[in-house]
């Protein structure tokens, strides 16, 4: 049973996580259930919300009706502009398996939404999250298998782009996913799901269907999931379209990379050898993107350029998300709250 997070007058103050704009106020979730609004990012406001758990993400698909997941696979939802929230879903160990915390939440509409998370979680919505349904993997994990990759990676950020998303995860994983061919395969991806968990108990029937199966992985036809060919083995925690179509992938050890043929190939981007974690970029209105990262990490991108400019910052808080507060400034997310830094 979820318990209501704690009112503190430090709640902007505790680590923060993911932030989204609205036209008049942002809003930030973070640990403890906190959930919190303002519209300078000086004076803030604690949200009413049900559970203490830590929250990962947030999304708003209008400035009134948005979507907060993280840990215990836990949906909230507000249709007052992150003023008040109520549990839509909740499942702290899925199906009897290990917790699986959401990540990433997307909503195309006020009906059809996604929510991705650890050990390859995936749950998709078709009536605005009063119902939830489990996406099944059975033919990625055979795919993933046949060319040697972690079976079931964390999911770590999707972007949406075109009839689909575009996947990052743990260990390089970069994915595309097309929804419209689950909606055709899902009978058969939950049969080789459950394939798998019999053959993992020693069922010789079902092993002898994942041996099948494995030898299709080569091949896999109407799969709805297509493994893109990483350029890094370490693990991405984001991805983010630029307004110029370019997309930026990044994640461990200060590595950054830039796709123009939308997710085909990939070049890598300068950041003069740090090695702290990339977690959030942001794009400026002229095409300057500002990145955040671990350890004060920030760097300036200019538009088109390879390399990053490191932004002096004295401190060592981690940046976790960022929002623009105008021409000059930065509205900063992370293990010290919310803060302004002034470009």
């Amino acid at each position: 049973m979820q318990i209501p997070a704690i009112r503190s007058a430090l709640a902007s103050k505790v680590l923060l996580t993911d932030s989204a704009r609205l036209s008049d106020r942002i809003v930030a979730v973070g640990a403890y259930g906190n959930i919190v609004y303002s519209k300078d990012g000086k004076t803030w406001t604690q949200a009413n919300v049900p559970s203490q758990v830590l929250l990962t993400t947030v999304f708003f698909v209008d400035d009134r009706e948005g979507w907060a997941a993280g840990h215990d696979t836990l949906i909230l939802h507000t249709t007052d502009a992150g003023e008040n929230w109520t549990i839509q879903y909740e499942d702290a160990i899925p199906g009897g398996d290990l917790p699986k915390p959401i990540l990433d939440i997307y909503f195309a509409d006020k009906l059809h939404g996604w929510a991705i998370g650890a050990f390859s979680l995936m749950l998709v919505t078709e009536d605005g999250g009063a119902s939830w349904k489990t996406v099944g993997t059975g033919k990625l994990r055979k795919q993933l298998e046949a060319a040697d990759k972690e079976p079931e990676p964390n999911f770590n950020a999707f972007q949406h782009l075109g009839d689909g998303f575009l996947i990052v995860g743990e260990l390089g994983t970069l994915l595309h996913y097309d929804p419209k061919l689950s909606a055709v395969g899902d009978d058969q991806d939950s049969a080789d799901d459950d394939a798998e968990e019999a053959a993992d108990s020693g069922e010789d029937d079902a092993a002898a269907g994942d041996a099948e199966a494995g030898k299709a992985a080569a091949n896999p036809g109407n799969s709805p999931w297509r493994i893109i060919e990483s350029p890094y083995v370490g693990s991405f925690f984001g991805i983010r379209q630029l307004g110029s179509g370019d997309l930026l992938v990044y994640g461990l050890r200060g590595h950054i990379f830039r796709s123009s043929d939308l997710g085909n190939t990939w070049t890598p981007i300068a950041t003069g050898g740090v090695t702290t974690n990339i977690n959030d970029v942001i794009e400026m209105d002229d095409g300057e993107v500002i990145i955040v990262g671990s350890g004060g990490t920030l760097f300036r991108l200019k538009a088109g350029s390879a390399t990053a400019e490191r932004i002096p910052y004295s401190g060592f808080n981690g940046f976790v998300s960022a929002q623009k507060m105008g021409a000059d400034s930065l509205l900063l997310f992370g293990d010290a709250g919310a803060q302004i830094f002034p470009l």
